[in-house]
């Protein structure tokens, strides 16, 4: 429940989910979430260019349907879909493998609306290694050159997935901050998912920003099945480390309930099984975080911190000012 100074202040709030996909429609759920916009997976991590340009023409043709829903192309959309009670799609993808073998092409899904891009997804691509490698190489020259050209066009780039070399090479050759959307500490959670506090203070260093994300394997401590607690002392954690200027938050959910295709769910869980498997193991049946079920718990998790002395001032902060301030400093005026 929501203190009187608390729902002001998340009323007043831009909050902006660091990573949400498969929207259909309108919903209870993001007039419970308060959310203000959605950081999009649109080209799903496996699509090919031509893949990715129907998945964002789809997004289109939705918010044309639902005019509650709205493409976001700079900061002054999220405040105006944040004026108007609208929930924004900031639309981008989780995988750079969408560019193929042409970094012109960033500019050309830049101009059909597409504001980040996650440079890897897990296993190699052409731009680097994925957090699953073994081998841990870092960017390769053709990811250099996607990175720079990123910079030039203004599109944000997100190192969730990302090998931990090929991230600290991308934080290092990126003239703007680079983002982790949806990644919790290593230090706490030894998940191959999760960063280390180097790559963390490296991003801090550069401007950037560190999503913490209630996706459970993630979130799980290694004992009872997760819950807000943890995601809590992750969110603490990761202050300590880099500071309240650098943190933001990522759902890692679905924006309308139940669309969240179970052949995606076999596919990842076949695919990736050490980022899923030990939670799967020790508490079978646990795929969702208690307290944190989904987008629809931001304002329990205002309400959590702000018991837990927090100001409104880093509230606002963590639920969106510091993803606002990054996506000024990519995408421009």
């Amino acid at each position: 429940m929501l203190s009187t100074e608390t729902e002001s202040m998340f009323r007043d709030a831009i909050v902006i989910d660091g990573c949400s996909f498969f929207a259909t429609e309108w919903t209870k759920r993001q007039e419970v979430s308060g959310v203000t916009a959605l950081q999009m997976t649109a080209p799903m991590p496996w699509f090919s260019a031509r893949d990715a340009f129907d998945a964002i023409h789809k997004h289109v043709a939705l918010t044309e349907r639902e005019p509650r829903f709205t493409i976001i192309k700079t900061t002054d959309d999220i405040r105006a879909a944040k004026a108007a009670g609208n929930v924004g799609f900031i639309l981008g993808a989780q995988n750079a493998q969408y560019f193929e073998y042409d970094a012109a092409s960033v500019a050309d899904f830049f101009a059909a609306g597409i504001r980040f891009t996650q440079l890897t997804y897990n296993e190699r691509n052409l731009l680097g290694d994925g957090c699953l490698e073994p081998s841990n190489v870092g960017l390769t020259t053709f990811g250099k050159r996607i990175v720079s050209e990123m910079n030039r066009v203004g599109m944000q780039i997100d190192l969730s997935h990302v090998g931990e070399r090929t991230s600290l090479d991308a934080i290092e050759h990126s003239t703007k901050p680079c983002i982790f959307s949806h990644s919790n500490p290593r230090a706490r959670v030894d998940n191959p998912r999760n960063i280390s506090d180097e790559q963390m203070n490296a991003c801090a260093a550069a401007g950037g920003v560190i999503g913490l994300t209630s996706y459970a394997p993630l979130v799980w401590m290694g004992d009872g099945p997760p819950t807000i607690d943890d995601i809590i002392g992750h969110i603490e954690y990761t202050v300590d480390v880099v500071g309240i200027d650098h943190v933001s938050f990522g759902t890692d959910s679905e924006v309308t309930p139940g669309q969240y295709p179970a052949s995606v769910t076999n596919r990842l869980a076949a695919d990736y099984p050490e980022t899923t498997a030990p939670l799967k193991a020790a508490h079978p049946g646990v795929s969702l975080t208690a307290g944190f079920e989904s987008m629809e718990c931001f304002p329990h998790l205002a309400s959590a911190l702000a018991d837990r002395g927090w100001r409104n001032d880093d509230l606002k902060k963590l639920l969106g000012e510091n993803l606002m301030r990054v996506y000024r400093e990519n995408w421009g005026a």
